[in-house]
C-alpha cells in the first residue's frame, strides 16, 4: 500500500484514509450514499452499492456529532460549535464542497441538527442548553439567526421533529416540545419527564389513532419510551403512554 493511502493518527498508529481513526458518531443516508461523521472530525461518504468511501473531508475542528441530508446537502453539527452545509458539486454526487458555516455560541458544541420545510430552517442543539435556529434567505442564500432559546438546564443531546413541532431531549433528563412559528422562531408547549438519567435520542411517528404523534425517547439510563403527544390547536398536552424498554 502506498505511503500517501495512509493518514497519522493517536499513539502514532496509522490507518488508510478511507478508515476512521475514531469513533463514528451520527451516519445519514441519501441518494445510493451513507455519510458517516466521526471523533476524529471527518466526513466520509461512501457508496451503498458496493461500501466503497468516495470522500473523506476534514470537515471541523473537532468532533462530529451530528449529520443530515436534505435536498443534495449534507449538514454536520460539531463540538466545534459550528454547523457546516456542505453541497455536492454540479453533475455529481461523490464530490463536496463547503457551502456556508452556522456558527452557534462560542465554546459551545453542537450536538445535534435538524433541517425544516426543505432546507428552509436548521436548528442545532447546544451544550449550554440552547436551541439555536437558522433561516436561508431565498433570495441572496444568507442565513439568518431567528431562534435562540434556552431550552433546558443542561446539554441538549437530541432533536427530532415532526410536522410544526421540534422535540429536544437533554442532559438534565427531560423532553421538550416546541411549536415552531411560520418565523423560524418556537415557543415551548410543554415538557415530558420519566427518563433516570440523560436522554440521548429522539424519533417520531405519525399516530392514526387519535391524531397527534408519538415520540420515541431512548436514555442512558437503558430504557426505551414511546409517548403521545397531541396535537391540539392552542397547546399540545403531553402523556407518557407506554414504557416499553427498561432493562
Amino acid at each position: 500500500m502506498k505511503q500517501k493511502n495512509y493518514v497519522q493518527i493517536r499513539r502514532n498508529h496509522k490507518c488508510l484514509w478511507i478508515e476512521h481513526a475514531d469513533s463514528i458518531s451520527c451516519l445519514a443516508v441519501s441518494n445510493g450514499l451513507v455519510y458517516s461523521g466521526s471523533w476524529d472530525k471527518t466526513l466520509k461518504i461512501w457508496r451503498v452499492s458496493d461500501l466503497k468511501c468516495l470522500e473523506s473531508i476534514k470537515a471541523h475542528d473537532d468532533a462530529i456529532n451530528g449529520l443530515v441530508t436534505e435536498n443534495g446537502r449534507v449538514y454536520s453539527a460539531s463540538a466545534d460549535g459550528k454547523i457546516k452545509i456542505w453541497n455536492s458539486i454540479q453533475g455529481t454526487n461523490t464530490s463536496h464542497f463547503l457551502k456556508r458555516v452556522l456558527t452557534g455560541h462560542k465554546d459551545v458544541s453542537l450536538n445535534s441538527v435538524i433541517v425544516c420545510e426543505n432546507g428552509r430552517f436548521v436548528y442545532g442543539g447546544g451544550s449550554d442548553g440552547y436551541i439555536m435556529g437558522w433561516e436561508e434567505n431565498q433570495g441572496s442564500g444568507d442565513w439568518n439567526l431567528v431562534c435562540e432559546v434556552k431550552a433546558h438546564n443542561m446539554s441538549v443531546l437530541c432533536l427530532c421533529f415532526m410536522g410544526d413541532y421540534i422535540c429536544s431531549g437533554s442532559a438534565d433528563k427531560s423532553i421538550g416540545i416546541w411549536r415552531r412559528e411560520k418565523s423560524g422562531g418556537i415557543c415551548n408547549v410543554g415538557f415530558m419527564n420519566g427518563h433516570e438519567g440523560p436522554v440521548k435520542c429522539l424519533q417520531a411517528s405519525l399516530f392514526s389513532v387519535g391524531g397527534g404523534f408519538l415520540l420515541y425517547s431512548g436514555g442512558l439510563d437503558r430504557s426505551l419510551r414511546v409517548w403521545w403527544v397531541p396535537i391540539e390547536e392552542e397547546h399540545t398536552a403531553v402523556k407518557n403512554k407506554k414504557k416499553l424498554i427498561d432493562s
